[in-house]
């Protein structure tokens, strides 16, 4: 019951109404996500279940979850982008304002109002701010990421590696090395949306066997009880595969489940 299938959402939309907008695939090729620190942490390309669980990572050194929130920064090239891609937002289209979208001139601007933006949202962040090295370390980040983007390789989280970060991520620039990857801008303005994580939906509950059938305490088949989909723990465990990992176990063991409580010997009320 410890897991979910998670997603990233806009801290800024869950606070106002309790329901957010899922970012599936950040958008944009000169595009990173940073911690508090201004550090990246996650492969920002990789599924969204995946890519999530970096919210919850525990950082003993620190003694505090330092990715609890994450900082999403783009720069003017992908704002201005005229495509139209289903897995755009939450980065507007160009001359559309949202105003959960952070602007800055420069990277120190930017880093003061992410901050006033998060004391804004203290009472709802447990008190999240930015600390006093993120505007040094983002410009690290940034210069590190932008040799990954000209060598087309992300040595750091191997971004751009898969498939579905090829397939998800829009149409890329033209001659860039890794489609998902291009450097940022000197000058700004800089973008910047305030990422935490959301459930998409459960996947912990009673522990099923290969044929569907339930398991008890003994680790043992309940008769005659069977279960398939998310009310289940789920057959992928922290993992997801992928879209649709959730409808095709769920068709595969509910057919299991059929076929084999089927087979049952009848019951006699």
């Amino acid at each position: 019951m410890s897991h979910a299938f998670w997603k990233q959402v806009l801290v800024e939309q869950a606070v106002r109404n309790r329901h957010a907008s899922g970012s599936w695939l950040p958008y944009g090729d000169s595009m990173v996500q940073v911690n508090k620190y201004g550090r990246r942490v996650v492969n920002e390309k990789s599924p969204y279940n995946e890519r999530s669980q970096i919210h919850f990572h525990w950082n003993p050194s620190k003694r505090e979850y330092s990715n609890v929130l994450m900082f999403m920064i783009w720069d003017e090239t992908v704002a201005s982008n005229p495509e139209e891609w289903g897995h755009r937002p939450p980065v507007p289209m160009p001359g559309e304002t949202m105003p959960y979208v952070i602007v800055g001139a420069t990277w120190e601007d930017l880093a003061d109002k992410i901050d006033a933006r998060l004391a804004s949202l203290e009472a709802h962040t447990g008190g999240v701010r930015l600390d006093a090295s993120f505007t040094d370390n983002l410009r690290t980040t940034i210069g590190r990421f932008n040799e990954f983007a000209i060598s087309g390789v992300d040595v750091d989280f191997n971004r751009g590696e898969t498939p579905i970060e090829i397939d998800w991520n829009g149409a890329g620039r033209v001659g860039s090395v890794n489609p998902t990857m291009a450097p940022f801008r000197a000058d700004g303005p800089f973008y910047c949306v305030i990422l935490g994580a959301g459930v998409l939906d459960t996947n912990g509950g009673p522990k099923i066997n290969t044929k569907a059938q339930v398991l008890g305490a003994d680790a043992q088949p309940i008769p005659g009880l069977y279960g398939a989909g998310n009310c289940i723990a789920s057959i992928n465990g922290q993992a997801y595969w992928g879209p649709g990992a959730t409808i095709g176990p769920a068709l595969t063991y509910g057919y299991l489940a059929g076929i084999n409580a089927a087979s049952e010997p009848i019951k006699k009320l």
